[in-house]
């Protein structure tokens, strides 16, 4: 009897036909890795990043800053312990990606945090046009206030709790904006299993920030598919 098993595939989905050029160039792309979601098992962060540096002359995988603390808060984590908390899982996160790419062992693939790049003069300078935009734009600040609710990913969202989570948005949203700029390549696409907050507006123009010329968004979800496995025999 033949029986099959099921394997993990990946079909990247670029958002627009701009960025599946940038797809197809295959020159860079930065992989956001979540902390505290279950999506992202050590098997589904091995198949990504190996996709990715198969296909991909350069790959950079971005996980979370200290920003994640705000977001613990709004959860309903103390204060007073949230930080140790978003470094712990932070680092787990971090240490998670090192060891699948030790097992790929690709040519070129690092692991950055937004904290490391904070002085990056590109970085620096979209996040605080962001910032400017948040304090100033009401339209924004809304578009940003509802974008934080399934970071969060709780029922109710006060606006307090919003406003804790803001930062890690905030800090998040230069990499969608301008990511060739931030890490120096001709073109890069963004990699996620889903569109992110705020990525459908930024990429049809509705916001008041546009993406760069050579900044492309790929979803990228695995799926299950059926592999012949073997035969197995009826004898006994």
């Amino acid at each position: 009897m033949l029986l099959s098993v099921a394997v993990a595939s990946l079909q990247p989905l670029p958002l627009t036909p701009r960025c599946a050029q940038f797809l197809d160039r295959r020159e860079h792309a930065l992989i956001g890795v979540s902390a505290l979601n279950g999506y992202f098992t050590p098997r589904t962060i091995r198949h990504l990043l190996d996709w990715a540096t198969r296909t991909f002359s350069r790959v950079h995988v971005l996980v979370p800053g200290v920003e994640l603390a705000g977001t613990l808060v709004a959860r309903g984590c103390p204060a007073a312990k949230a930080g140790a908390k978003a470094r712990a899982a932070a680092n787990n996160t971090r240490n998670r990606v090192i060891r699948a790419l030790d097992s790929l062992d690709p040519p070129d693939a690092t692991v950055v945090d937004w904290n490391e790049l904070a002085s990056v003069p590109a970085y620096d300078g979209v996040r605080r046009r962001l910032e400017r935009l948040f304090a100033t734009d009401p339209v924004f600040r809304e578009h940003c206030m509802d974008a934080v609710r399934p970071i969060v990913g709780v029922p109710q969202l006060s606006r307090e709790q919003a406003e804790n989570a803001l930062p890690f948005l905030l800090a998040e949203l230069p990499f969608l904006i301008d990511t060739p700029s931030i890490l120096g390549t001709g073109s890069s696409v963004f990699c996620y299993p889903r569109p992110m907050p705020m990525v459908d507006l930024l990429y049809a123009g509705l916001l008041p920030v546009r993406p760069a010329p050579a900044q492309g968004f790929v979803s990228t979800a695995l799926t299950q598919a059926a592999r012949p496995a073997h035969h197995l025999s009826n004898a006994v």
